[in-house]
């Protein structure tokens, strides 16, 4: 079986399939970051999405062990989280 072929493939070349199920995961966090850039009325909201989309960025292609790549999804949910939290507290008042 053959890896895909798309951007973690063509970048990093064949990886270990735990390396690329964490690397895909801080890819679909900086992806739901950036929607949720264009979807949010609170700036504070869209700032938290930046860090995260920035972050992602950074950390999606850089060699790193497969658990510190795990904090890393760990930090951007939690700050995506953070950013749903922050749009519900301001809805309230």
């Amino acid at each position: 079986m053959s890896a895909p072929l798309d951007d973690l493939t063509t970048f990093l070349g064949s990886i270990p399939g735990d390396e690329y199920d964490v690397r895909s995961r801080i890819r679909t966090c900086r992806n739901a970051a950036a929607f949720k850039v264009t979807r949010t009325d609170s700036a504070d909201a869209r700032q938290l999405c930046w860090m995260v989309t920035e972050t992602a960025t950074a950390w999606i292609y850089t060699p790193a062990r497969v658990d510190e790549l795990e904090k890393v999804v760990i930090y951007l949910r939690d700050m995506l989280r953070n950013a749903g939290r922050i749009e519900h507290l301001e809805a309230m008042a």
